[in-house]
């Protein structure tokens, strides 16, 4: 072998060796930045998707405080309703008269009786 076939020889190995070592630093380097990029872009994501979780929230209690408050109207509503409905019916008095006939048990059951027809007739 002569000395310039040795020199290409080692010159060409040594170059073969910076090509890999740049490979592989390119490469590397490459890794790194797509790890931080994507560690930036889960971080904004992430603000992100917490601040849409927010707007929902406050959504969603704005959403069940007008419900709650339709509600609320719904039920006063009805509670007038029954008020007037129940004005307009008319009462009932009822008095019972009491005309004994002499046997204790036979009026008192009578008395009882009328009584009891008169309750139900003002519930009606």
């Amino acid at each position: 072998m002569r000395l310039s076939e040795v020199e290409s020889f080692g010159i060409g190995k040594v170059l073969i060796g910076v090509i890999i070592v740049l490979v592989v630093a390119i490469t590397a380097l490459g890794f790194h930045d797509l790890s931080v990029s994507g560690e930036r872009n889960v971080l904004e994501q992430t603000v992100k998707t917490e601040k849409a979780e927010t707007a929902r929230q406050k959504d969603r209690v704005a959403f069940y405080k007008a419900w709650m408050e339709r509600d609320r109207l719904d039920a006063k509503e009805k509670d007038e309703e029954f008020d007037r409905k129940m004005a307009e019916k008319p009462k009932y008095i009822t008095s019972i008269k009491y005309v004994p006939t002499g046997e204790k048990c036979t009026d008192l059951s009578a008395i009882a009786e009328e009584a009891r027809k008169n309750a139900e007739g003002g519930k009606l």
